[in-house]
């Protein structure tokens, strides 16, 4: 069974890293996978592979990058169509560009194998033409996966379409040898990304709270503009500014995995104030490395993290609850452990395999 597995970028963003790990354990159970991205022509990085190593073939297409977000949309499509592959036996895309352009390829009778998409996630976008776009990929694709049994419920009452969960994985090899710890400063450590769906100045808002009774406490945010790319570092700059921690806040936009691990391991706890969230890779990450974590009462993540249990979880967009989860675990020791040993465990119960499992069978029906 030859599929064609599409993601539109090589960084490490949690469709990415899904979309990676799911092609290389269906490659292992026998299926000819090859992945297939987008990268910015003048992204040379990007165009040379992705963030890690991986075991499939994979090809990099380039696309001419524009400032208006709809051209730049059309741009990225069109280096798609022009590049994929018709032969494939299965079309799977891990976002809304991807799944557009193979619409677009089957409308135009270039391939008719049937189009899978994994539903990360449906952004309500403020651009309305942004969001319609979103809409029609989701319903275009012949078959869809979910990662949640929320994104499940909401696709089905919002938009009528059935859908089969494939729960994020977690290898717990990668996460094996965790690096001593380097840094004794109270440290929470945000991953993932800068767009709005992130949330990522509500814990700006938390730490400047923090702050006052912990007054050597420090973030640290590797996070990276979004699929839109208009968002930037120097926005959160200006708030951490205003916020009087500026000194107090350091930002990334990318680390390899070996640096990543020495992130994790330098920290107290991980914070992911979403406002929305498929599920929450990062967070599955910092439970792996016996971090605790404190995350927003949205979308997928209340499957993954049980309140009390291997986290705290708090209500979306309250800055209060948020700095009050985060001194809560600087200031118990004893909670912190607990909730990191629960959550080593717990992601215990997630695995890539199964996941592929779940997939192949489908694809099998479907041919």
């Amino acid at each position: 069974m030859k599929v064609a597995m599409l993601t539109y970028s090589t960084r490490a963003r949690g469709g990415v890293v899904h979309a990676l790990k799911l092609a290389e354990r269906l490659q292992r159970k026998g299926a000819d996978v090859r992945l297939y991205s987008l990268a910015r022509d003048n992204d040379l990085s990007a165009r040379e592979g992705y963030h890690r190593d991986v075991e499939v073939p994979f090809e990099i297409i380039p696309y001419l990058w524009h400032p208006d977000l709809m051209t730049r949309l059309e741009n990225m499509i069109s280096a798609y169509t022009s590049n994929l592959p018709m032969d494939a036996d299965i079309y799977h895309a891990q976002d809304c560009v991807g799944g557009t352009a193979l619409m677009r390829m089957k409308n135009d009778g270039d391939i008719s194998a049937p189009i899978f998409r994994t539903i990360h996630h449906v952004d309500d976008f403020a651009e309305p033409m942004l969001f319609e776009f979103e809409k029609r990929a989701v319903a275009n694709a012949d078959h869809r996966f979910v990662v949640s049994q929320y994104w499940k419920d909401v696709l089905k009452r919002e938009y009528g379409y059935d859908s089969i969960i494939t729960y994020n994985g977690l290898d717990a090899e990668d996460f094996a040898t965790i690096p001593e710890r380097i840094s004794t400063a109270p440290t929470v450590l945000f991953v993932g990304g800068l767009e709005p769906r992130k949330g990522l100045e509500h814990l700006f808002l938390a730490m400047e709270r923090v702050s006052k009774d912990h007054p050597n406490a420090r973030l640290v945010a590797v996070a990276k503009a979004g699929f839109r790319g208009v968002d930037t570092a120097s926005w959160f700059e200006t708030l951490a500014d205003r916020a009087g921690i500026r000194d107090r806040v350091t930002m990334l936009e990318s680390v390899e995995q070996e640096d990543l691990l020495q992130l994790y391991a330098n920290s107290d706890l991980i914070a992911l104030p979403s406002r929305n969230e498929g599920w929450g890779l990062s967070l599955m990450e910092a439970m792996a490395c016996g971090k605790p974590v404190v995350a927003s009462r949205v979308g997928g993540i209340p499957e993954l993290v049980r309140d009390g249990v291997d986290g705290i979880l708090a209500e979306q967009g309250d800055v209060i609850s948020l700095a009050e989860a985060i001194s809560r675990i600087l200031e118990d020791s004893s909670l912190a452990e607990k909730l990191g040993q629960a959550g080593r465990d717990r992601i215990k119960q997630f695995s890539w395999d199964s996941a592929a499992d779940t997939v192949l069978a489908e694809y099998r029906r479907a041919v």
